[in-house]
């Protein structure tokens, strides 16, 4: 850690009235208490001044809504990662350097000036040579890497420090978040990587197709440059009410269905993420398309945690709160020892706060999880970071809802559009194949036990019938009926015939439907 930067990182605090950050808890502050809403401007200011590093690790702190409360989360929202430009001399050098030739030879023409600007690129517009095409030429700045690693350890070290001496730090777990920013930083640095993700992002489109993403020119492409094509539009930025949206040719309630739709299946179907869905990063095309620019925070959730998110997410807008909470626990991982009866009991009231609402203009569904995360922190439960980035953009695709529709029912969308992710899922091609592989066996089993086939369709009736999970299980016998302690291995066996039954069931249909 450099002593020259720390000086400077005391320096700015100092002037910024945060001093306090480095002093020993035990010592006052000769200022009167400030409110919430002044500190977190003088904490965006004092991240904006230090430069890139610290910009990226304040947005990164806007994303944890578990950890801080709405005031910090807003203002820290609001940092700008647009900074001076450097040179364009200086970035046409960078090009020629990272393509190994002179930039004429590939370009027709390249901007005088970027038409962008940010901490770690900036872009220009220019022709390729070669067949005309219209690109985005994202050019990292000089001296990027080495500033961005010297900056991380002073970032960590300094973390570090408050961390063991301020105790409101510690109980935010603010040294956790930073660790996971260095981690995340580091790739970012690669543009390489970037252009993977857009890439990969085809498959989202799939299911999306009013969505368009860049063509990259992958020949062009090297860790510190990116080439991609061009998408002509207005940003979503420069569009500020209903009316002008639908002056551009898009009708607002579809255009935020299909936000609501790109949000869910991105996380929950496709488990790959645009990492920072805000509308400088939407463009509405003339064609009437929307396109998706800036991949350079991207995610990836594993199948089996999207599958109990998307639980989650469906149990909560189908007001099943019980079932929420079951799943809620299953993906946040409370620590050994904590008090489930009351963590549960807690979660419910938080989830099912406000159940007979649940539109979007009444804040309800992100709101509801939003809690349910901040009860969750305060029994020490722990989930993995990139879920943040999730609920942050759905928190971005709320607010294009309630700007642009706010009364469209957010809840109702929801339930329509996740059902829709499951039947997809149940019987889609790779669905269908597995099955198909199973049902010979299947076959052979039920026909060598009729009175097994029999008793699983008198259970699915029985399934179809009863009120809830619980009256299924006892009718069934899986639990009493006793008001006593149930015993979570037999809660265990009955979920799993549950889900199993539902699953078997409802693949023999979908195999019997596409045959």
């Amino acid at each position: 850690m450099k002593l020259a930067r720390v000086a400077t990182i005391t320096k700015v605090l100092l002037e910024e009235g945060l001093g306090w950050l480095t002093e020993s808890p035990t010592e006052k502050p000769d200022e009167p208490a400030r409110s919430d809403a002044d500190t977190a401007v003088r904490l965006r200011r004092t991240l904006e001044r230090l430069g890139p590093t610290f910009v990226k690790f304040g947005q990164m702190l806007s994303t944890r809504v578990d950890l801080f409360g709405e005031t910090f989360t807003e203002e820290l929202g609001k940092l700008q990662s647009s900074v001076e430009p450097f040179p364009t001399d200086t970035a046409r050098q960078i090009v020629e350097r990272e393509l190994g030739r002179p930039l004429d030879e590939v370009f027709a023409s390249f901007g005088e000036s970027p038409v962008a600007a940010a901490s770690i690129a900036q872009v220009y517009r220019a022709t390729l040579r070669d067949g005309g095409l219209e690109v985005a030429v994202k050019v990292q700045r000089p001296g990027l890497e080495e500033s961005l690693l010297s900056d991380l350890d002073t970032l960590l070290t300094l973390s570090g420090f408050i961390d063991r001496l301020v105790p409101p730090y510690h109980r935010a777990m603010v040294h956790r978040v930073a660790e996971e920013y260095a981690a995340r930083a580091r790739g970012e640095l690669d543009f390489l990587a970037e252009a993977r993700a857009i890439d990969r992002f085809d498959e989202v489109l799939t299911t999306l197709p009013e969505f368009v993403v860049p063509t990259v020119v992958s020949h062009l492409c090297t860790p510190h440059l990116l080439v991609m094509s061009w998408l002509e539009g207005t940003k979503l930025s420069d569009v500020g009410t209903p009316q002008a949206l639908q002056a551009l040719g898009y009708d607002p309630e579809a255009f935020c269905r299909s936000m609501l739709r790109l949000q869910l299946s991105m996380c929950y179907e496709h488990g790959f993420v645009h990492g920072d869905t805000h509308p400088g990063n939407l463009i509405l095309e003339p064609a009437g398309r929307i396109g998706l620019v800036d991949f350079g925070l991207h995610a990836q959730l594993p199948r089996a945690l999207r599958d109990k998110m998307l639980e989650v997410v469906f149990c909560q807008a189908s007001r099943r709160y019980d079932d929420a909470v079951e799943a809620f626990v299953q993906v946040f991982r409370p620590e050994p020892g904590v008090d489930q009866v009351a963590l549960k009991r807690d979660l419910r009231a938080v989830l099912a706060a406000g159940g007979e609402g649940g539109r979007i203009g009444d804040h309800r569904i992100t709101e509801q999880l939003i809690a349910g995360m901040r009860v969750g922190a305060s029994y020490h439960m722990s989930a993995q970071s990139d879920l943040f980035v999730v609920l942050r953009n759905l928190t971005i695709v709320e607010g294009i809802v309630l700007r642009y529709c706010p009364d469209l029912d957010g809840a109702a969308e929801v339930r329509t559009i996740t059902g829709a992710i499951l039947r997809r899922r149940l019987f889609g091609p790779s669905m269908r194949e597995d099955f198909t592989q199973l049902l010979p066996q299947l076959a052979l089993t039920i026909s060598q036990r009729p009175r097994t086939a029999e008793r699983l369709l008198k259970i699915e009736r029985s399934f179809n019938e009863t009120r809830s999970l619980g009256d299924f299980l006892r009718e069934q016998g899986v639990i009493s009926t006793e008001p006593r302690g149930i015993p979570a291995g037999w809660v265990a066996v009955g979920l799993s015939v549950g889900l199993a039954l539902g699953g078997v069931l409802g693949l023999v249909a979908g195999v019997a439907i596409t045959r």
